[in-house]
């Protein structure tokens, strides 16, 4: 009995799963800030970002984490500036800033 039962389980998942194939998500169907196309930002506007405390200006890179989420801002903020931003003096700030002007 309990073989029989076994049996028609597996007989039962090989038919659905051929019924009802497994689909992947599109992901030309997920937006990223309502735009489809992620815009990369400089390493300048990166630095201003993260020197203002704004990388929630920056693009969401994620699309699991909406701009109305109450972590965006922290998320955003750890993928572009780092843990340790407040530890970056301001002076290496500003000659990171000056050299990416002169290149």
């Amino acid at each position: 009995m309990l073989k029989l039962r076994i049996v028609s389980t597996i007989i039962l998942l090989i038919s659905a799963s051929c019924s009802f194939p497994v689909q992947a998500q599109n992901p030309a169907q997920i937006k990223q800030n309502n735009s489809l196309v992620q815009v990369q930002p400089t390493r300048e506007q990166i630095l201003n970002a993260c020197v203002q405390n704004q990388a929630e200006t920056l693009p969401n890179p994620f699309t699991d984490v909406p701009s109305d989420h109450w972590a965006y801002k922290a998320v955003l903020t750890m993928y572009y500036c780092g843990a340790y931003r407040k530890a970056t003096p301001p002076a290496l700030i500003q000659e990171l800033l000056q050299s990416t002007q002169t290149n």
